[in-house]
């Protein structure tokens, strides 16, 4: 009789606590997601067919980049990714804000030396680093369909593969990250462009899928390059 008993108190236990309501929990979620209002790449040409370039011009103007990032302030949330274009891996070799971009490089001299130490000039691939730098900021923690996305290459634009095939399936690769890139709203900046590339390199835009207003083209006898917009 005890043991019918305890059976029925069990039952009668089950069949309470099946008709208990459940409570949600909301627990807060671990990370908090800070939207870009403006992410900037800057791909550095350190090949040894670009070092005059990059010493006489490219590197100034490199410099009123930054100096027109810092006086507009480009959005509360920014970020900053510089690259470098050799033979040499990693491309990508710097992410941050821009205060702290200015923190780590005191001196234009210490942010030459950074480039050189992360560089080997042998070899100039093009095709692969663009891929790989717009493919980086395309992925960049915080960038929506709202954040003011421009990537700028400061390169002769010379590619400098000699087999024809791997040529090709290099230049096919950029040209797929290219097409997600623009439909992100990326902009492109190319400056110093060999004047024998511009012809190819705006096929490659128009392949893409960039209209005007979306990228600019220009050439090493441009002598005022038309900076993007950050403001």
């Amino acid at each position: 009789m005890r043991k019918l008993l305890s059976a029925i108190v069990i039952l009668m236990a089950a069949s309470f606590c099946g008709c208990v309501e459940k409570v949600a929990i909301t627990r807060a979620k671990p990370f908090e997601v800070v939207e870009l209002e403006t992410s900037l790449g800057v791909l550095v040409d350190m090949s040894a067919s670009y070092a005059d370039s990059w010493g006489e011009r490219a590197h100034r103007l490199f410099l009123r980049l930054m100096d027109e990032l810092f006086r507009t302030g480009a959005g509360a949330e920014c970020r900053v990714v510089i690259g470098q274009l050799s033979a040499s891996e990693p491309v990508v070799i710097f992410e941050g804000r821009p205060n702290e971009l200015r923190r780590k490089f005191k001196t234009p001299d210490s942010f030459n030396a950074f480039l050189k130490a992360n560089s080997d000039p042998s070899s100039s691939k093009v095709y692969d680093s663009t891929r790989t730098m717009i493919n980086y900021m395309s992925s960049l923690n915080g960038v929506t369909e709202d954040t003011r996305l421009i990537t700028v290459i400061l390169s002769d634009m010379q590619d400098s593969e000699s087999d024809k095939a791997a040529w090709k399936a290099s230049g096919d690769k950029m040209l797929a990250s290219l097409k997600e890139y623009q439909k992100k709203g990326g902009g492109l900046a190319l400056y110093f462009v060999a004047q024998d590339q511009t012809k190819l390199w705006r096929e490659v835009m128009a392949s893409a899928g960039f209209g005007l207003g979306e990228y600019v083209i220009e050439t090493n006898l441009s002598e005022s390059p038309q900076l993007p917009r950050l403001d």
